[in-house]
């Protein structure tokens, strides 16, 4: 099978299109209506069916990425007809608390702006919300969630900037998300985090994994500077 075909799947109550992304990883595309939930619900089905074979999966909005060793026609072997639980599984019970510093909110001006709000009632409607991961991408542990009230949603930059500072909270459109590591981007960034998502070097890296609920609460530029140091 070449990476430009694909061939068809059924599992979960969900249709996929099954195709060769690379060596070692096979992409599983679904509709866009799916719900988050099914697909992250798929990603215990496919760890139990393939087993010791799987290395790693990937979710993200339509799809699941799945590194083995095994080619595409023996996944598809494995997962065709699989059925999940009557009950929906939850991703994860955990919810974690992170701090988050508004000062350091390079756009959290622009924000008010487009939501009509001052930037107090940001903060306040932001430090409301519980918000989940709902993928990891762009960069090892950037997070994707959801739960970003609509009227915080903001267009993306205009123009991106070359370095954004690890840890910051960003807002583009109706997603929100968190900057694991120092990078480019063109997300308006509302506050940022002392708290370090990502370290490679633990045996656990992530602090946030898909499923993971969260939500904030405010400290000050002094004490993230002190958490900083």
């Amino acid at each position: 099978m070449s990476i430009k075909e694909s061939k068809s799947l059924q599992f979960n109550n969900i249709s996929w299109r099954v195709s060769l992304l690379g060596e070692e990883v096979v992409l599983l595309e679904c509709g866009k209506g799916t719900q988050i939930e099914k697909i992250h619900q798929s990603t215990y089905i496919i760890e139990q069916a393939i087993g010791g074979d799987l290395i790693d999966l990937v979710p993200a909005y339509h799809s699941v990425a799945v590194f083995s060793k095994l080619g595409t026609d023996e996944i598809i072997k494995r997962l065709d007809g699989l059925e999940g639980p009557a009950k929906q599984i939850t991703d994860r019970e955990e919810e974690i608390e992170l701090p988050i510093c508004y000062e350091e909110g390079l756009d959290l001006s622009k924000v008010a702006e487009n939501s009509g709000m001052s930037e107090d009632q940001v903060i306040e409607r932001h430090l409301k919300g519980t918000y989940r991961s709902l993928f990891i991408g762009f960069t090892p542990g950037f997070i994707y969630a959801d739960g970003l009230h609509e009227s915080l949603a903001c267009p993306r930059l205009e123009y991106p900037r070359k370095r954004i500072p690890s840890g910051s909270v960003g807002i583009a459109g109706g997603q929100t998300g968190i900057y694991s590591l120092v990078s480019p981007g063109g997300w308006n960034i509302i506050g940022r985090t002392p708290t370090r998502i990502f370290d490679p070097t633990k045996s656990q890296p992530m602090l946030i994994n898909v499923g993971t609920s969260y939500r904030f609460y405010r400290i000050t530029q002094k004490e993230f500077d002190s958490w900083q140091n």
